[in-house]
């Protein structure tokens, strides 16, 4: 009996150490894996998209080889190293075999989204601009009657040199102009803007609202001007364009385009998107006038229509807690769809309310080509 199971026991310890023993096609002893583990687990792809899948198995040392495979290789396909390749629209389930465990990946394949194209208006001078007569948009020396701001100002383009052929001398306010300013090249898209001479009050003091065109770009005023008001507070035009425009919410005066208003006079178009920033008067103000409300937040609102049917309305802040954002702001209007009128006012509040220079500069409008 002794005998037996002193060679029952020899056996049992040469079977183990046997399977402790285990070896590879190589010669080597093999490590099995006991999990693995994929870097990604759920993940949607357009077809022609790539996804490079990365398994980790345990232990570090394994000795089992990971092996791929797609249950749907009509859907996505998958290579020796895991990199996964979409197909055709559907889903497919890509796996990652160590030995004997395994990680799988999701994989959701959709068709391709068109890229999206746009016309731009940046208003450069290579884009061909018009004015109301049909003329090229020129930028230059502009003269400003009374007030605050009178003065030369230089590269600027607004509606006082055309009011006296265009305007209304029987304005009550004084001569007056109020109408569609500029267009685009195709003059599709007009930008409105409003002038008055102020003789009804007795005195020459040129007044303005809408759109002007401008190239003055100021972040170092040291006080609240109204010679700033054709100033943007960025370096340059948006993407570092040149020309840009000021707008002016002028809610004294009443006219049509006295506030700012763009139009699509042939054909409604959906806006994507636009650039609006700070004039340099609303930064100065915060920083240096003593009447600035404190902790005090301001913008506009951008409201679309369609054949006088509004369509939403897009609120940018242009001032939170009393700082001006600094610079360009990309404003998405997609949510707005066609429009073909465009509105620009000081959000939540009345023209002037809080003393709140109602004055912002506007770039690259991005208009979906249909």
């Amino acid at each position: 009996m002794k005998r037996f199971l002193f060679a029952s026991a020899f056996v049992l310890v040469a079977v183990l150490t046997f399977v402790g023993c285990a070896k590879d096609d190589n010669g080597n002893a093999s490590v099995p894996a006991t999990a693995v583990v994929l870097d990604v687990t759920e993940k949607d792809l357009a077809v022609g998209e790539t996804l490079q899948l990365t398994a980790t198995p345990a232990p570090a040392d394994t000795t089992d080889p990971v092996v791929w495979s797609s249950d749907k290789e009509t859907v996505a396909t998958v290579s020796e190293t895991g990199l996964v390749t979409a197909v055709a629209p559907g889903t497919a389930v890509v796996k990652a075999v160590c030995g004997s465990v395994s990680a799988t990946c999701t994989v959701q394949v959709v068709e391709p989204t068109p890229a999206v194209e746009y016309d731009i208006i940046s208003f450069e001078e290579g884009e061909g601009l018009k004015d109301l007569e049909g003329k090229a948009v020129t930028l230059g020396d502009i003269e400003v009657v009374g007030g605050s701001a009178a003065g030369t100002h230089h590269q600027v383009f607004w509606a006082k040199p055309y009011a006296a052929e265009y305007g209304d001398p029987e304005a009550i306010m004084g001569l007056e102009l109020d109408c569609p300013l500029f267009s685009t090249a195709d003059e599709n898209v007009w930008f409105g803007s409003y002038y008055c001479d102020c003789t009804g009050w007795g005195t020459q003091m040129d007044t303005w609202g809408g759109f002007v065109l401008s190239r003055n770009c100021n972040t170092t005023a040291t006080a609240y001007d109204y010679a700033n008001q054709f100033s943007v507070y960025a370096e340059s035009g948006a993407n570092s364009g040149n020309t840009f425009a000021v707008a002016y919410c002028n809610g004294m005066m009443g006219g049509a385009y006295s506030a700012p208003v763009i139009e699509f006079a042939k054909t409604p178009r959906t806006v994507a998107y636009l650039y609006m920033a700070p004039s340099t008067m609303l930064d100065s103000y915060y920083k240096y006038d003593a009447m600035a409300a404190k902790d005090r937040t301001f913008g506009f609102r951008i409201t679309g229509s369609l054949k006088d049917v509004q369509t939403g309305t897009v609120d940018v802040t242009l001032v939170k807690n009393s700082t001006v954002e600094a610079g360009w702001v990309k404003v998405d209007l997609s949510a707005l769809g066609q429009v073909d009128k465009l509105t620009f006012a000081p959000e939540g509040i009345n023209p002037n309310k809080d003393f709140d220079p109602v004055y912002f500069c506007l770039d690259e409008i991005a208009l979906v080509k249909e």
